[in-house]
């Protein structure tokens, strides 16, 4: 059987008509936008309305990770990307985590893939007052102590924005607190299947009103807030032996195995004693996290600024995956997990308006917005597992020139089949070779000979 990565493009998608991931409709919509001056990305009308002074559309490749296995279920990952390995690895991840016979266990939690958890989100709104001497705080705090008050203060962020309520969500809870020369009241804010930023303004804007009036102090901001207080969690348990080379005999693989989870346990711990090895470590992370959100539509600068937030919320910045090797039914297990807020959504904003977005949920078959949280942190799990995999046996640099040889191709100004010529050529060459010059010249050099 082609491997989906050896099938042209345009089989590619006839792979996921197949499988049922897309329909008749969708699967023209996708080769439509490999037709010339395709418009099907982004309808230029909706551009036109979607951010101030637009004059153009940036186009990003988008791809699928396959096989990412979470809480038993197989799931392809639409994301959307400009660096090379990203996708690569992500597979190669998955692969790997999802390489063991033990079956899923819903019981143990041990078993087949990535076991992944979120809890019950909200988007909070903060309204915050400048307080020199403390009397705003303090009159905050027996607001928020007062039911009456609270109630009141919950009915007018619900009813600046009744839809949704009538979705099952809305303002849940006011905190009050002090901070040095400041006073906040939070208002925490179910937005359902929403990441509901827009919602929440809205809410805060009419809350702030409320409270100056009660207060006599005019409010120095009402925004959201793009921290968390919990985080999406996945972990991972797998045999040793999967990390090593699957042409080696069962021996050798067990013995390499052991030493690849040995080295990569090592490294994780490095990044929790260096937050300079730990900010690269989450950098990986996010690439696929970032990619897949970018590719659903989603605000990734919101999702990024949170998880390193939490990476640094103990006042040290640390790495947002661990790994350590144990012993599980006598045999040495490599242990992997990850804890990272994920502020998303699968409804609302530029969701519903990018065709693309659109698709991305249903191939990945989201049933909410939880259901994406947990896919999010697994693919950051195994973005990570691949990364530290390489760097614990061959070295990140080997797997990454392979891909970016059809880059420097591409910059060279090689077209169709030359790409993959003069990638294979480049791979030839040794590191202190591979230069923009050089590159130039094996191009120059082809099509002087395809003239012949």
């Amino acid at each position: 059987m082609t491997a989906f990565r050896e099938l042209s493009v345009e089989n590619r998608i006839k792979t996921l008509q197949n499988e049922g991931a897309i329909n008749d409709a969708e699967a023209t919509f996708l080769l439509k936008q490999f037709a010339e001056s395709s418009d099907t990305t982004i309808p230029a009308d909706v551009a036109n309305h979607m951010i101030e002074h637009q004059i153009g559309k940036y186009t990003l490749p988008v791809g699928v990770v396959r096989g990412l296995v979470v809480n038993g279920e197989v799931r392809d990952v639409l994301v959307a990307t400009e660096e090379p390995s990203v996708i690569a690895a992500a597979c190669n991840g998955a692969r790997i985590a999802a390489a063991t016979d033990v079956g899923f266990d819903a019981t143990t939690d041990v078993g087949y893939g990535i076991i992944a958890r979120s809890p019950q989100y909200v988007t909070t709104a903060q309204i915050a007052f400048e307080d020199a001497d403390g009397s705003v705080a303090a009159r905050l705090r027996r607001i928020v102590e007062d039911k009456e008050k609270v109630a009141e203060l919950l009915r007018i962020a619900n009813e600046s924005h009744p839809s949704m309520s009538k979705r099952g969500g809305g303002a849940r809870k006011c905190r009050a607190s002090a901070l040095h020369g400041f006073a906040k009241l939070e208002i925490d804010v179910d937005t359902c299947d929403a990441m509901g930023a827009n919602t929440v303004n809205t809410m805060g804007e009419a809350v702030k009103a409320q409270l100056e009036s009660w207060l006599g102090v005019q409010a120095l901001v009402a925004i959201l807030t793009n921290t968390s207080r919990v985080a999406t969690t996945a972990e991972v348990h797998i045999p040793v032996e999967a990390l090593a080379s699957r042409r080696l005999e069962d021996y050798e693989r067990e013995c390499e195995g052991k030493r690849l989870a040995r080295r990569i346990a090592a490294l994780s711990a490095l990044a929790a004693s260096d937050p300079a090895r730990a900010a690269t470590h989450n950098k990986g992370i996010l690439n696929g996290i970032a990619g897949a959100a970018l590719a659903s539509g989603n605000d990734t600068r919101a999702l990024e600024s949170a998880a390193h937030a939490w990476a640094a919320r103990s006042g040290r910045y640390l790495p947002l995956s661990k790994w350590n090797t144990e012993t599980l039914n006598g045999k040495t297990i490599l242990h992997g997990s990850i804890e990272i807020p994920l502020q998303i959504g699968i409804i609302g904003g530029s969701i519903s308006s990018l065709p693309m977005a659109k698709l991305a949920i249903k191939i990945s078959n989201y049933k909410n917005a939880n259901d994406f949280r947990n896919t999010l942190a697994a693919l950051g799990l195994v973005q990570n597992l691949a990364a530290l995999r390489a760097l614990a046996g061959p070295g990140i640099q080997a797997g990454h020139m392979a891909l970016q040889s059809s880059n420097l191709a591409i910059a060279a100004g090689a077209k169709g089949e030359e790409i993959a010529e003069i990638a294979h050529d480049i791979l030839q060459l040794s590191p202190a070779e591979r230069t923009a010059e050089k590159v130039t010249q094996l191009l120059q050099k082809l099509r002087e000979s395809s003239k012949n």
